[in-house]
């Protein structure tokens, strides 16, 4: 009997593979599968394609590689080879037990229904009748894989067999018996389902012997067993392990991964190129556009001592090295001061107590004008007087309030004695007793009323008013100085005891002779005074130092200069005095040729090159970026510091 060899490729779908069984003529067919082949990597696809190969009563054997695969197929219960064997004959070839379940098929069950490949009747072609649970058992022995040593086929090896017709008449069905009789690609795996949504008794059968035959060793079919187990056709189709309907469109998944995995690592190696790039371009740039030297070059020093006659003058508008002159500049400044002061005089009789109060006016805006001697009413009936005449403001407002106008005056008791030495109170005027500004107008005492007395009384002297003005002015002048050093600042210098002070103003609450314990006297002074830049005195002694051959490059002074007045004439404008001081004094260096000599050098060259100025103590050298080890070739860019 001749056999068909067909050979697939590795992507080749199911239905194309039924599609070419089908056209094979001959009753046995071989295929040829690579490894990982889409067909071995599905238990689903090898069971419909030996469905299909029973239902066209051919023979078929899988010849691959693939040990993964290998297993599947003979889980399938299809006949597997690892290669084609030209050493065996047709019917050694095919040894297969199951072909003897064909000759109990009835022959009606052959009978063709035309389908096209991929249409959706491909899979509900008439499946042959149930057969016993035995044969099917033997036939499609699905999930029984043995590693080590074949077990022998049963029975001995023999030709292929006649499957004999029954004599039944073929009678053709309705389509209605068509429709009942197919069977889907569901009831393949799962089972058919009967009306009262039972499994066939075959699936029953098959169900109780799996259950007594021991547990398989095999991983894989433990593991295709249990999930398997009560699964539902319509869950089974949305299974992982479904083939047909969702491999390819998992293989172009797993086209589209690699594809991203290799545009991500493409990418990936773009960024690390692109930064490590930026990395070295930065570093270029920076070693020849940005490199920079700082020198600090420390200079020797000679302590030395000088005294040199200066001359201040505002006639003077700069540093005059010949005549040892320097500007001055006028000083004024203005102070007020006031104090408190107790009399020591005193009268003897009665006293009148005085103090002040403050009037208001809250009858209009007009100003209310008041003579000497109006009289202010206590509550108790108490009777003061002002001393002079006052003119009270009228209110204001402000703010939508009224504020109304006040103004202080001086009252004294209309009687003397202690009685009218009261403590703080309010006043009436009784002037205006009977009329609408008796209640408008009001006074207030802050303090109490001092001076009554039945005897002796207080009086203020000329010698009080006297000492008090010595003292004010004293104070005055004092504060004077201290806020010109503040106002001048610390770059300019003055002697104290050349200021001209003049008295402003003065006066005091009391005249003399006046009967009051205390009384307060005010002071203003106008001060004037000659003040010079010490810096103009620093630089006349530095140019007197290199015009006697000094030569110096620079003058430390640090330890400060001391003044001293030998005149002083501040209506005229001038100050001489005596400049001493005690410096550090360094040599005379060309800082321009130093720079250009500098320039291209690295640090031992530049070691060696400072060891030619005799002048320089040391140095410290600092290039930018860190990297640099070079002074820049630019001036620009090469900043030197003398300390």
């Amino acid at each position: 009997m001749s056999h068909k060899t067909i050979y697939i490729d590795i992507d080749e779908e199911i239905t194309s593979i039924v599609d070419r069984v089908r056209k094979a003529t001959a009753n046995e067919v071989i295929i040829v599968v690579p490894k990982r082949a889409l067909l071995i990597q599905s238990l689903v696809n090898l069971k419909l394609l030996k469905k299909e190969t029973n239902r066209r009563r051919k023979r078929l054997m899988i010849v691959t590689q693939d040990r993964i695969g290998k297993k599947l197929i003979e889980k399938a219960g299809i006949q597997v080879q690892g290669k084609m064997d030209d050493s065996l004959a047709d019917d050694e070839i095919f040894e297969d037990s199951s072909r003897k379940i064909h000759s109990e098929i009835p022959t009606e069950i052959f009978v063709e229904e035309k389908s096209a490949v991929g249409s959706n009747d491909y899979f509900d072609e008439p499946l042959p009748a149930p057969v016993s649970s035995l044969e099917m058992q033997k036939n499609e022995n699905i999930g029984n894989i043995i590693y080590g040593k074949k077990e022998e086929k049963h029975g001995p090896k023999s030709g292929p067999e006649v499957i004999k017709k029954t004599k039944k008449e073929i009678k053709p069905k309705s389509r209605k018996e068509k429709k009942e009789n197919r069977v889907k690609l569901s009831d393949i795996i799962a089972g058919p389902i009967n009306d009262s949504g039972r499994k066939t008794k075959i699936e029953e059968s098959d169900a109780t012997k799996r259950k007594e035959t021991p547990a398989p060793r095999d991983f894989f079919q433990k593991r295709e067993a249990e999930r398997q187990k009560g699964l539902e056709p319509e869950k089974f189709f949305r299974a992982s392990n479904f083939s047909p309907p969702t491999f390819s469109s998992s293989r172009k998944k797993e086209k589209a991964l690699k594809t991203a995995r290799v545009k991500g690592r493409s990418g990936k190696y773009f960024v690390i190129f692109f930064v490590v790039f930026l990395i070295f371009g930065a570093a270029a740039s920076a070693y020849f556009f940005l490199p920079r030297a700082a020198i600090v070059l420390n200079l020797k020093t000679e302590e030395k001592s000088v005294s040199l006659a200066i001359e201040a003058s505002t006639q003077t508008n700069g540093a005059d090295e010949e005549n040892k002159s320097i500007p001055a500049a006028l000083e004024q400044i203005t102070k007020e001061r006031s104090g408190e002061f107790e009399a020591t005089g005193s009268h003897s009789g009665a006293g009148k107590a005085a103090g002040k109060v403050t009037i208001y006016n809250e009858f209009s805006s007009d100003n209310q004008p008041l003579v000497a001697t109006t009289r202010l009413e206590t509550d108790d009936g108490k009777i003061f007087r002002i001393t002079k005449g006052v003119v009270v403001p009228g209110f204001a407002q402000v703010g939508g309030e009224t504020k109304p106008g006040a103004v202080e005056v001086e009252v004294a008791a209309d009687k003397p004695g202690e009685s009218y030495n009261i403590g703080p109170t309010t006043f009436k005027i009784p002037g205006f007793k009977g009329g609408p500004k008796y209640e408008k107008f009001h006074a207030e005492s802050a303090k109490a009323m001092e001076g009554g007395s039945e005897g002796e009384a207080m009086t203020v002297t000329s010698q009080d008013l006297a000492l008090a003005k010595e003292k004010l002015v004293a104070e005055a002048k004092k504060e004077a100085l201290q806020d010109l050093k503040s106002k001048i600042g610390g770059g300019r210098y003055f002697f104290e005891n050349t200021a001209l002070f003049d008295i402003a103003s003065s006066s005091s609450s009391e005249s003399a002779g006046s009967q009051a314990q205390k009384f307060i006297y005010t002071v203003s002074i106008k001060g004037r005074i000659l003040s010079f830049q010490e810096e103009d005195v620093k630089e006349l002694i530095k140019r007197n130092e290199n015009a006697n051959g000094g030569d110096l490059a620079r003058i430390d002074f640090g330890k400060g200069i001391s003044y001293v007045l030998s005149e002083a004439d501040t209506e005229k404008g001038i100050l001489k005095f005596e400049a001493k001081t005690d410096f550090g004094s360094a040599a005379a260096l060309d800082i321009s040729n130093f720079k250009k000599g500098a320039l291209g050098k690295n640090s031992a060259e530049l070691e060696s090159f400072i060891k030619n100025y005799p002048a320089v103590k040391s140095a410290d050298v600092n290039f930018w970026p860190f990297f640099a080890s070079r002074v820049p070739m630019s001036e620009s860019r090469v900043k030197i510091e003398v300390q």
